[in-house]
């Protein structure tokens, strides 16, 4: 038997963690992900009053593109770990519309997914998902404030579907965690519910950017995508700190 000396051992077992941790940072830079869009959604501000005469939705003019921040934030996290592109469909997959009756288009767009097992290891679908277990009077396809009484929140019925190209298989996780509906704290609302000033709006929609980020460190997080301690080191280094 050959007995190794113990500091060639430890350069031996030095050697192989080396080489096993190389391998799986270039199996995940190696990894191609492509990020599509069909989420159709509307901003507003709806409030639920003491009676149906205090009820009101208004249009919610926000200051960013939210389609677009949320694939610019996708894109900022998984950037340090895999290849990854923003693809826009086809006309003739975005045309298409579910009904209550036929799920037309998302067979459509898994159809599509599945042509593009050659140049995708991954697709992240960013679409709406259902409120079926939402106990809260939120219209579908909207994204903004809810309020009840003296109560305001942020909310998105947008979600993230994952799927891997070789077999259509999705990524599992809850797509309504992540605080579907978050509180907004340190904020009151103007007596008549909808006055908002310059100043409250700025805060508001600050905010409402921040809970986005939330829902995308959740869906990363959840499907296993990337660590919640490697989100943090990229919001560190960028200077993005999450407000409360």
């Amino acid at each position: 038997m050959i007995r190794m000396k113990p500091t060639h051992l430890l350069t031996c077992i030095s050697l192989c963690l080396s080489t096993f941790v190389c391998t799986i940072n270039t199996r995940a830079q190696t990894t191609k992900i492509a990020i599509v869009s069909v989420a159709d959604t509307t901003c507003v501000y709806q409030h639920v009053g003491l009676t149906a005469f205090t009820n009101f939705t208004d249009t919610l003019h926000v200051n960013f593109g939210l389609i677009q921040h949320l694939e610019e934030r996708l894109q900022a996290y998984l950037n340090t770990e895999f290849t990854v592109t923003v693809v826009r469909l086809p006309d003739s997959v975005t045309r298409v519309k579910n009904t209550f009756f036929s799920q037309a288009r998302t067979k459509k767009i898994k159809q599509w997914i599945k042509n593009s097992r050659d140049l995708y290891d991954l697709v992240i679908v960013i679409d709406n998902m259902g409120l079926s277990e939402n106990d809260r009077p939120i219209r579908e396809n909207t994204s903004g404030l809810f309020g009840r009484m003296s109560y305001l929140s942020y909310y998105s019925t947008i979600s993230f579907f994952g799927y891997r190209t070789s077999n259509l298989k999705p990524l599992e996780y809850y797509n309504q965690g992540g605080g579907f509906v978050r509180p907004i704290k340190n904020f009151k609302l103007p007596d008549d519910k909808r006055s908002f000033t310059p100043e409250m709006r700025t805060f508001l929609y600050d905010g409402f950017k921040n809970y986005l980020d939330s829902r995308v460190e959740y869906f990363l997080t959840k499907t296993y995508l990337m660590p919640q301690d490697r989100i943090d080191k990229i919001k560190s280094e960028s200077g993005n700190v999450k407000q409360e």
